[in-house]
């Protein structure tokens, strides 16, 4: 009879902390919803009670930070794009001071038609954008720059169809093509071609290429590239997962490479 008493008794007293134990376990996993279910008001009980307010401060301060990193991220995102488009239109209206000089006053009306598509793009709420739409809005820039160029700059804009409606960072790919024509193509008096694709490739991860076959660069001088720094930058925060090689050298032409994984992607 004692044994039984004894056995009972042990095992009235030890199921509270074998419950909190349990309960701690699942928080260590991670389930930080999960809370000890607290019986009656002894010392037993009161650890419960600390133990559950614990956890909701904990689930709190989590909750917080990741709010407060968010907001610092959305900050330097939108940073970085305002500091890219005043860099574009700086170019922009660049080539048309040089038309009104040279007298090309068609060609400038036509400049500003096109400027005008691309400002409305520019200036839209949206932070994000199709693959479309950002190629189409690259087709209206290398138009206005075969404007300047000629023959020189000879482009092709591609995409496949089944990566159309993936949304990316507005003006993302902007920069890139800006550099191949600016710093590949401009330096040179003879035609040269540059190209952009947009591919799923093998189901796994969109794959994004700027290429040209210019004059190249030293790839150790492209911190001094503010445009190919905030698309690296930019790519990051919006995907920390994502890819971006570079691959130059003096006399060989560009060649730029995003990677998105497919699961981090959305249309």
């Amino acid at each position: 009879m004692t044994v039984i008493v004894f056995f009972l008794l042990s095992k009235w007293i030890i199921r509270p902390f074998q419950e909190i134990i349990s309960t701690m376990k699942k928080v260590e996993l991670g389930r930080l919803q999960t809370r000890l279910q607290v019986r009656g008001k002894d010392e037993v009980a009161q650890i419960g009670l600390a133990f559950n307010r614990m956890i909701h401060q904990v689930e709190d301060l989590i909750v917080r930070e990741y709010q407060a990193k968010f907001n610092q991220q959305q900050a330097e995102y939108r940073s970085l794009q305002a500091q890219i488009q005043p860099h574009f239109l700086y170019n922009i209206l660049n080539g048309f001071i040089g038309l009104n000089r040279i007298g090309e006053r068609e060609k400038l009306e036509e400049s500003i038609i096109h400027l005008s598509k691309m400002l409305r793009y520019i200036l839209g709420q949206r932070d994000w954008t199709s693959i479309k739409e950002e190629c189409d809005f690259l087709a209206w820039y290398c138009q206005l720059q075969k404007l300047r160029f000629h023959d020189r700059l000879q482009y092709h804009i591609t995409f496949d169809t089944a990566c159309m409606d993936i949304q990316i960072p507005k003006l993302l790919l902007q920069p890139l093509v800006e550099n191949s024509i600016i710093h590949g193509i401009e330096p040179l008096n003879y035609p040269r071609e540059m190209k952009v694709n947009a591919q799923i490739h093998e189901d796994s991860f969109l794959s994004i290429t700027v290429v040209d076959n210019g004059i190249g660069f030293n790839i150790d001088n492209t911190d001094k590239s503010v445009g190919l720094t905030n698309v690296k930058d930019r790519l990051l925060l919006a995907f920390p997962n994502g890819e971006f090689e570079l691959v130059s050298s003096v006399g060989d032409g560009t060649s730029i490479h995003i990677k998105i994984p497919m699961k981090d992607v959305f249309r």
